[in-house]
């Protein structure tokens, strides 16, 4: 099964901020050019295969990522935006042991949340990661 925690490693792996930015479940100190990795709350309805989940050859994993980046809109937008591209690229990739066969992101492009307290722009990206059970 993969784990919230797994996705956060192939997020920091594609090194659109640094690894020390890439948080998993809460962004405790929001330092500028983070990405939060987390559970996504509208998750798609479950499946079980006939016969059993033993006969099932992929999971899904439901993800939402708050980037959080800096004062300047552009920069903050181009940092989001590279990131769902490189999510829309993933194939077969490697994480931890397990495989991510590919990444479906439920909008066309990063979904702008406005600025934090301290004048930070954010966008979130919702996506569903199919991996392969092993």
């Amino acid at each position: 099964m993969m784990k919230l925690r797994d996705i956060r490693d192939y997020v920091a792996s594609l090194g659109i901020a640094a690894d020390d930015n890439c948080y998993c479940g809460r962004m405790d100190d929001k330092k500028e050019k983070s990405i939060g990795t987390y559970p996504l709350k509208n998750r798609q309805q479950g499946y079980i295969p006939i016969g059993g989940m033993e006969n099932s050859s992929y999971g899904v994993k439901s993800i939402s990522f708050l980037i959080h980046w800096n004062h300047s809109p552009t920069e903050s937008e181009d940092a989001a935006n590279n990131l769902q591209e490189a999510l829309l690229s993933c194939r077969d990739a490697a994480v931890n042991g397990q495989t991510v066969k590919f990444i479906v992101v439920t909008y066309d492009e990063p979904v702008p949340v406005g600025t934090d307290e301290g004048g930070i722009h954010e966008y979130v990206i919702e996506c569903f990661v199919y991996y392969e059970r092993s």
